[in-house]
C-alpha cells in the first residue's frame, strides 16, 4: 500500500499490517502470537518451522495460533471506528463487572505454584497402613476439584460413581446453593458479590495443566508435616535412555515428598516412573541417617517386588545444601 502497509491474509481474514522492511509480495512471514484478547497480538518470529505463518497471498495457516485467530478476526484500519476526546467512555454490565472483579481477586501469578492445603492428616495414630496411606493420597488429590470436569466425563460414562463427585469442592458448592432457598440468604449472598471459590479453583485448573504439576501440603499423620508434588515432566537424560528400551510412548511421571522427622532429620524422597520402569532416589542432610536409610534399601526392595512395581534404580545420598522434593 502507499503507506507502505501490506494487505496480508492470516487465518484466512485480509487485514492491513505493517511488516518488516524487506518483506515481498507473495511471501510467507513467520509471525509469533503473543495474545488473541482483548485483540489479536502478533510479534515477528524467527523460526518459520514453529510459528504460525502469514500469507501475503493465498494460502491457509493450519496451526492453533490461526484457530485463536480466526475466532476473533483481525479488523481492517480503514473499518474502525473514529475515536476522539468527545468519544464517550465504554461502561461494562453489571455481569461484566462482576466477572471481572471475581478474576482480578482470584488472580495468581503465571508460574505459581498449584498447593492443596490439607484440612486432616492422611493417616491417623500410629503406624501408618502403605494401602490405606496411598489411598489417601490419591483421594488427596483426586479429590481436590482440579480434575472435576474430567470426573463427570467418566460419571457420564458410566465409569465413576456419583458419590465420587459428592466430595468434591464443585459438587458441594452447589449443593450448599441448593440448600440456601429463603429470600434473605439469597439477597446476603447478592450483597456479598461474586463467588470468589468458583474462579479461584478455575484459576488453579489452568495453572495445573500449563505447569504440569501440583503440591500437597499437610500432615501425613497427626504432628508430621509431609510436602508432596506430583508433576509430568519432559524426559531427561535417563528416561531417554528408557525410551530407546521400549517406551517411547510412555509418560514420565515424579513424585516426590519431604519431611522433618524427629530422628532422622530432614528427608526428600523422589519417585521417577516411565512406563513400568522406577528409579527412586532419596537425599538426607546427614551422614548417619543416609547410612541408615541404606541398610533398609533390601526391604524397601522387597515390598516394591512384591507389589508389583521392581526397582529399576536406587540412589540414597546425602546432600549438603537443605533436602528438597524435586
Amino acid at each position: 500500500m502507499s503507506d507502505g502497509s501490506f494487505l496480508v491474509r492470516v487465518a484466512d481474514t485480509n487485514a492491513r499490517m505493517m511488516l518488516p522492511a524487506g518483506a515481498d509480495v507473495g511471501a510467507d512471514v513467520p509471525m509469533t502470537v503473543v495474545a488473541a484478547q482483548p485483540r489479536p497480538l502478533l510479534q515477528v518470529g524467527t523460526e518459520p518451522a514453529q510459528s504460525p505463518v502469514v500469507h501475503t497471498q493465498t494460502g491457509a495457516p493450519t496451526s492453533s495460533a490461526a484457530t485463536l485467530l480466526s475466532k476473533a478476526p483481525l479488523t481492517p484500519r480503514e473499518q474502525l471506528p473514529q475515536l476522539d476526546r468527545n468519544t464517550p467512555q465504554p461502561t461494562l454490565s453489571p455481569a461484566a463487572r462482576a466477572i471481572a472483579t471475581a478474576l482480578t481477586q482470584a488472580y495468581t501469578a503465571p508460574g505459581a505454584p498449584v498447593i492443596i492445603l490439607g484440612k486432616t492428616p492422611l493417616a491417623g495414630p500410629g503406624t501408618p497402613v502403605p494401602e490405606q496411606l496411598g489411598k489417601q493420597l490419591q483421594n488427596a488429590l483426586g479429590e481436590s476439584g482440579l480434575f472435576y470436569e474430567s470426573h463427570v466425563a467418566e460419571w457420564a460414562a458410566g465409569k465413576r460413581p456419583l458419590q465420587d463427585l459428592a466430595r468434591e469442592p464443585q459438587m458441594q458448592r452447589h449443593a450448599e446453593a441448593q440448600m440456601r432457598q429463603s429470600p434473605a440468604e439469597s439477597a446476603a449472598r447478592a450483597l456479598a458479590g461474586p463467588d470468589l471459590s468458583a474462579s479461584q479453583m478455575i484459576n488453579q485448573q489452568l495453572h495445573t495443566q500449563e505447569q504440569g504439576k501440583v503440591q500437597w501440603h499437610g500432615e501425613a499423620w497427626p504432628g508430621q508435616p509431609m510436602q508432596w508434588e506430583v508433576r509430568r515432566d519432559e524426559r531427561d537424560e535417563r528416561s531417554q535412555r528408557d525410551a530407546r528400551e521400549g517406551h517411547e510412548d510412555a509418560p514420565v511421571w515424579r513424585s516426590g515428598v519431604k519431611f522433618r522427622f524427629p530422628l532422622l532429620g530432614k528427608v526428600a524422597a523422589n519417585v521417577t516412573m516411565v512406563g513400568d520402569q522406577v528409579h527412586v532416589q532419596v537425599q538426607s542432610d546427614d551422614d548417619t541417617t543416609t547410612e541408615t536409610l541404606r541398610a533398609w534399601a533390601g526391604m524397601l526392595q522387597g515390598a516394591l517386588d512384591a507389589a508389583g512395581a521392581p526397582l529399576t534404580s536406587l540412589s540414597i545420598g546425602t546432600t549438603e545444601g537443605p533436602v528438597d522434593a524435586q
